[in-house]
């Protein structure tokens, strides 16, 4: 394991001056586990996000020059960087999200997973196309699809994975040579803002920046040439008709509540043990974690005892680690806290957890769930699993379809036909067949 060499990682929390001077507004960033102060951030100004866009903009132009080879050299010194800070980057992001070493552990290796998958098929992925056929007989005209990336992309990353799903998406828009402007989360922007800093320490292209703030969310869309977004359907309408009114492109990945549906033939055990790791795992604040299960009546209580007898065990992984994970802001305790509240006034039976233990939430199964909840009909980004009671395959797979569906559907049944339908019918959502999702693949070793 190797060390932090950036001086960031040795400054100590700073507070918000109390001079009394008018200066730019702060972030305060507060650590979940304890509440302490870890840093403040400047907030950027409309202003300095459109001078950071068209600074980007012209540095574009020479980073595309560098071609695929140049450029893939220095995703290279980036990798390198990454590990040579890894025990600073690792702490910062426990620091900032409440992640255990674990957790934050695995998001720093899906970060190098991503790096290394986008390094080794560059060439290949922005490689010519060969003319086309022609579109109809006797056509003297031949299609051939060329690739000019963006000059400008923007990334409006989540809080709860802010290193990982950020850099999934910066990543392949730097290799295709386009400049990248990020915006983490106001909750969590210091580690990427240390990524982008160790960026620009290693002499590279300037071609790769960080804002922060709540206004550079809208000042970016209203700069970049594409946009991509990670968060809550709610705001991604928002950013979906702002990117429309500039005619730009923009991708969402959204959240929701991805649904598990077992039917009466799966194996139970193995199931539940399934079900508890895909909604529960980091507290449940994983955007593609499963936040609602149907269960066929047949196998009902047998599935929900057996998911009650892992979600009372759920607990760290490594053997330091103790108690439960801690969620990354105590106002979303306090909303998952809710929801377990209505589920209950509305009749669900509370079979496991259910209470607030300090800065973390107890790993929670609501039996007796039905579409009337909220914690059936808003995103939880929890560790609160309602199951729900059906009466077959049928109205399982209706249910789960019903809005607001999920980017991930798991089907668990014996009869493979059953589960190849299901994909069909899901799409376009990841479904996973006696598996939580492609989501949950263990990145491999770096």
């Amino acid at each position: 394991m190797r060390t932090a060499q950036n001086a960031y990682f040795a400054e100590s929390p700073r507070q918000v001056p109390s001079s009394g001077k008018v200066g730019p507004p702060m972030l305060i960033v507060i650590a979940p586990a304890d509440g302490r102060v870890v840093d403040t951030v400047p907030a950027d100004t409309p202003d300095q996000v459109r001078d950071a866009v068209e600074r980007l903009r012209d540095n574009s132009v020479l980073w595309r020059s560098l071609g695929v080879v140049g450029r893939v050299h220095w995703l290279n010194m980036l990798r390198n960087w990454l590990l040579d800070n890894h025990d600073g980057l690792v702490l910062l992001l426990g620091l900032e999200t409440g992640k255990s070493e674990t957790e934050a552990e695995t998001e720093f290796a899906l970060t190098i997973d991503a790096l290394d998958h986008y390094r080794a098929n560059a060439a290949d992925f922005l490689g010519g196309k060969l003319p086309q056929a022609p579109m109809r007989p006797g056509a003297i005209m031949q299609l051939t699809i060329a690739q000019q990336a963006s000059a400008v992309v923007g990334v409006i990353g989540p809080w709860t994975y802010p290193l990982a799903l950020t850099m999934i998406d910066a990543l392949p828009a730097l290799v295709a040579g386009a400049a990248v402007i990020v915006k983490p989360s106001s909750q969590t922007p210091l580690t990427l803002r240390a990524v982008t800093a160790g960026w620009a320490s290693l002499g590279a292209p300037a071609v790769f920046e960080s804002v922060a703030g709540h206004d550079a969310g809208p000042a970016i869309l209203d700069r970049v040439d594409y946009i991509r977004f990670t968060g809550s359907m709610e705001t991604g309408k928002v950013v979906a008709l702002r990117a429309a009114a500039r005619l730009i492109p923009c991708c969402l990945d959204l959240g929701g509540k991805s649904a598990a549906v077992v039917l009466a033939d799966a194996d139970l055990g193995k199931t539940a043990a399934s079900i508890a790791l895909g909604g529960l795992a980091n507290s449940g604040q994983n955007p593609n974690g499963i936040e609602r299960v149907y269960v066929e009546n047949a196998v009902y209580d047998a599935f929900v005892d057996k998911l009650v007898d892992e979600a009372a065990a759920f607990g760290p992984t490594l053997g330091e680690e103790t108690g439960f994970a801690v969620m990354t802001s105590a106002k979303h305790i306090e909303f998952v806290r809710d929801q377990v509240r209505d589920a209950l006034l509305k009749g669900a039976t509370l079979r496991c957890g259910g209470a607030a233990v300090g800065h973390s939430f107890e790993p929670t199964v609501l039996a007796d769930a039905d579409p009337t909840m909220s914690v059936l009909t808003q995103q939880t980004l929890g560790p609160i699993l309602p199951v729900v009671r059906v009466a077959d395959a049928g109205e399982a797979f209706e249910l789960a379809l019903r809005t607001p569906a999920g980017p991930c559907i798991s089907v668990w049944t014996a009869d493979a036909a059953v589960g190849a339908r299901a994909i069909g019918r899901f799409a376009p959502a990841r479904v996973g067949v006696n598996d939580v999702s492609i989501h949950l693949a263990h990145p491999a070793p770096y």
